[in-house]
């Protein structure tokens, strides 16, 4: 997930990640986080002895091995939170440096998907009754599927794939299942702010 006015990412529960070993295996860390936090110390299985760096790629909820899934569905339940990243099609890379004198090696994950920031208002106030309950984005071009992910630059391999995406702005159960609150005259986040995960890229939207 994603700190908004910070820029900074966390990790959440079951984020895994995926390391190429030395026999050419991709590995998944066989541990993950069970909830949200800043850094996470990861256990990989496999042979790591043949490097002192290795690349690291976090794939989100649905990814594997060098693949990762922007979803063509997404769904945020409550506004200004970007717990469903991981869901949407979040990933990310890095590499991962020896430390010194230890079986161990340190990262820091950059991430990879352009974010869609939508802050929705009206002086309409009619309007104000009304509820945001989801988000189409249609493009000139693929903006969500299954994609492989080029090890060598780290983008995402080029297809005639999904050319919309549909954020939901609801929740099954609380005070959203009508969907986001309409009432603001100006920019809130806080009210309806909605995020969408998005292939990085030149798109007309």
């Amino acid at each position: 997930s994603m700190d908004y006015n910070s820029g900074d990412f966390y990790w959440e529960a079951g984020d895994y990640i995926y390391v190429k070993d030395d026999d050419g295996t991709w590995q998944m860390s066989n541990n993950a986080p069970t909830s949200k936090v800043t850094s996470f110390k990861y256990k990989v299985p496999g042979k790591f002895n043949n490097s002192t760096s290795y690349k690291v790629y976090y794939l989100g909820k649905y990814g594997y091995g060098h693949q990762v899934t922007i979803s063509t569905y997404q769904t945020q339940t409550t506004p200004d939170n970007t717990d469903h990243f991981g869901t949407a099609g979040d990933y990310g890379s890095a590499t991962a440096t020896k430390v010194t004198g230890k079986q161990q090696f340190q990262f820091t994950l950059e991430h990879q998907p352009a974010y869609l920031v939508f802050q929705p208002y009206t002086s309409n106030t009619i309007l104000h009754d009304c509820y945001l309950t989801k988000i189409e984005v249609t493009s000139d071009n693929d903006i969500a599927e299954t994609y492989t992910i080029n090890t060598s630059t780290d983008n995402l391999d080029a297809s005639a794939g999904g050319k919309q995406i549909v954020l939901t702005t609801k929740s099954t159960s609380g005070a959203y299942t009508n969907g986001f609150p309409l009432t603001n005259n100006a920019a809130s986040r806080t009210t309806n702010g909605a995020y969408m995960v998005i292939k990085p890229g030149t798109h007309t939207l």
